[in-house]
């Protein structure tokens, strides 16, 4: 018996966790970086605590082996993360959100995108104090309606810029593509937004205003237009194994793998019920594995609703077996039936990612719970362990 403290908490309870192939995200970045030519920089997406996958862990395996030209983030809190962690390297933090941290931002090295005048004055000021000149991205609104300044607007911003020069020095511009992955209307709306975007950069050179890098790119946006690629793209689920159809000439790796464990099993009888609200009742004798993980951990509850068109599954000893029920908050049951007597107590639950021959991706699992992709990694809850295979 182990003597408390002697073993890694991890080890204490119950097996669920998800286990990060930092490998694989440096391997994808190379294979995008390959894709789209060596002249264009990758600026390494890890807002959101990288989609699930934990910022600083895969932030450095991009910086060491992927070879990324920098880091991307929304917060400003996301790259103290990252600075704190002695991640090095440029981070851009897109969401431009800075109230009164902008010496803060400055203060870490971080390179701010900048949408509204009144950034421009506050940057300007904290530079001034810092007896520096402020590194800064100017983001451009060609279509989303989201965040950046607006084409009918950006004279006025490109005077500020103008009088802020000893301040302020404009590095790039960007703008973020509404479509690109839009089968029907993305070759069409992209063009729209790409016009735009080369416009407002040739206003901007005409007031002065050169950047060095230019960007407009996501993950898809990269892969499926190339005259969008710029001087650098901005990559963020391929990087962990996804994009669906768009990313399936890349040979990308997934790089979470989450797992668990039978923990009970059971057999019901015939028209016995199974979970909260006796959705699921057996159609003849069943045998039930018991998992401890449930919607609390990320697992979406919806996958099993009431008119679910087919069940959502897990890999037990390479095979899948269907989810039975309603999501538990804390557990979930499946039928293992086909198993026959191989199943055993302790046995791996694969809910994402590969086992044996079969696999289950974060696209199957998004679309049997109607989500995307991005919100089955990013919905992996912290009360599930990350344990993360190093990069060589």
């Amino acid at each position: 018996m182990h003597r408390p403290g002697s073993v890694p908490a991890l080890w204490y309870g119950r097996p669920t966790r998800a286990e990060i192939d930092l490998e694989a995200v440096a391997a994808n970045a190379r294979r995008l970086q390959a894709h789209v030519g060596p002249d264009v920089g990758l600026l390494g997406v890890v807002k959101a605590d990288a989609y699930g996958h934990g910022a600083v862990p895969v932030a450095r395996a991009l910086v060491e082996r992927g070879g990324v030209a920098g880091l991307a983030v929304t917060l400003l809190e996301e790259g103290l993360e990252l600075r704190r962690a002695g991640v090095s390297g440029m981070i851009l933090v897109m969401g431009a959100v800075y109230t009164h941290a902008h010496l803060d931002v400055l203060a870490h090295d971080l390179t701010p995108v900048i949408s509204e005048i009144h950034d421009v004055e506050q940057f300007a000021r904290a530079a001034s104090v810092r007896g520096e000149r402020a590194r800064v991205h100017v983001k451009v609104d060609t279509g989303m309606a989201r965040l950046g300044v607006r084409p009918e607007e950006l004279t006025q911003l490109a005077a500020g810029l103008a009088a802020a020069t000893p301040h302020i020095e404009v590095v790039g511009v960007m703008t973020h593509l509404s479509s690109a992955d839009s089968p029907e209307s993305g070759e069409a709306v992209t063009a729209i937004q790409l016009q735009k975007f080369r416009t407002a950069v040739d206003l901007l050179a005409a007031s002065g205003i050169r950047p060095r890098m230019l960007h407009a790119a996501n993950s898809v946006g990269a892969i499926r237009f190339s005259h969008g690629r710029f001087d650098a793209v901005r990559p963020g689920l391929v990087l962990y194994g996804g994009g669906g159809a768009w990313s399936a000439g890349l040979d990308l790796e997934a790089a979470m793998r989450w797992v668990s464990g039978v923990v009970q099993l059971r057999w019901i009888e015939r028209d016995d019920a199974v979970s909260y609200g006796g959705h699921f009742r057996a159609a003849a004798r069943t045998h039930v594995a018991t998992i401890p993980m449930g919607y609390a951990d990320g697992y979406p509850r919806r996958v099993n609703l009431p008119g679910a068109s087919e069940p959502a599954h897990v890999l037990i000893r390479g095979q899948r077996c269907p989810v039975l029920g309603t999501v538990c908050m804390d557990m979930i049951m499946a039928d293992v039936t086909a198993l026959g007597d191989q199943v055993t107590v302790g046995d791996e639950v694969v809910l994402l990612g590969a086992q044996g021959g079969e696999r289950i991706s974060a696209a199957e699992l998004a679309q049997r719970a109607g989500l995307i992709e991005y919100e089955i990694t990013c919905g992996v809850s912290k009360r599930v362990p990350r344990v993360y295979r190093k990069v060589p």
